[in-house]
């Protein structure tokens, strides 16, 4: 298929046009009429999986997170894009949109989660985070150890607002700012890939508990959900994974 029929083919599952106002989903770099034969999936485009890209030769990074978010009026042999350029790699990011899009980011961190009843959460304007329960209440260390091995995070942190995890609302990536929206609901706990300081410490005096476990954890689940999508339209075409993987690590 050709990279702008790849796109189409996406579109109906996470449209583009449900992309935040900030975002930069889409084609980033790359003719439209190219025919794709080989997709590299990566979380994000960084110089290694450029060089990784190259090294497979494959036509096309689809990635979550975009190369490139604001507009630049210049570009050198150290932007990303200008080497996708040079190498003549395709690259298209399929990010808030993702987010919000039914089967992507966030339905399937509730999976993981072992959620039932997932709805969009009412709390969160945007339409990408959502709130469900577990089929039994659960102490929080015991629901954030379990959250932590289902996701193999290298890093996970809580904050304990004295209550049981039953209640559950999750927004994969940068959530840590939601726990406000589910004060005076019936909601106990925040999963999420980050949250700031101030969201541990104030979120704990409301008798909110937060997860965070992670950006990358929280995120990358989604990616065999792309290449879903894509042998489903074409099962010709070759998918290969990113050796790219959390760039936050533990010691």
């Amino acid at each position: 298929m050709t990279l702008n029929e790849l796109v189409t083919v996406l579109d109906p599952h996470a449209p583009f046009s449900t992309a935040l106002s900030f975002d930069n989903a889409g084609i980033l770099c790359g003719d439209p009429k190219r025919e794709i034969r080989k997709v590299l999936l990566s979380l994000d485009i960084t110089y290694s999986v450029i060089d990784e890209a190259e090294r497979l030769g494959v036509d096309l990074i689809l990635t979550h997170h975009p190369a490139l978010f604001s507009p630049q009026k210049t570009f050198s042999p150290a932007d990303r894009v200008y080497r996708l350029i040079e190498k003549g790699i395709a690259a298209v990011a399929v990010h808030t949109n993702l987010d919000a899009a039914k089967g992507g980011v966030n339905d399937v961190l509730a999976s993981i989660a072992g959620l039932e009843s997932v709805t969009l959460f009412e709390g969160d304007p945007d339409g990408i985070a959502r709130a469900g329960v577990l089929s039994a209440p659960l102490p929080l260390t015991e629901y954030a150890a379990r959250i932590k091995a289902d996701l193999s995070a290298n890093n996970l942190r809580i904050a304990d607002g004295g209550r049981p995890v039953s209640r559950v609302v999750l927004c994969g990536g940068s959530g840590g700012d939601l726990w406000e929206s589910m004060v005076g609901t019936d909601y106990d706990t925040l999963l999420t890939g980050e949250a700031k300081y101030h969201h541990f410490l104030e979120a704990a005096q409301a008798g909110i508990n937060i997860i965070e476990a992670g950006h990358y954890a929280t995120e990358a689940p989604v990616l065999p959900v792309l290449e879903c999508w894509l042998k489903q339209a074409d099962p010709a075409l070759t998918v290969v994974y990113s050796a790219f993987t959390d760039p936050v690590g533990s010691v």
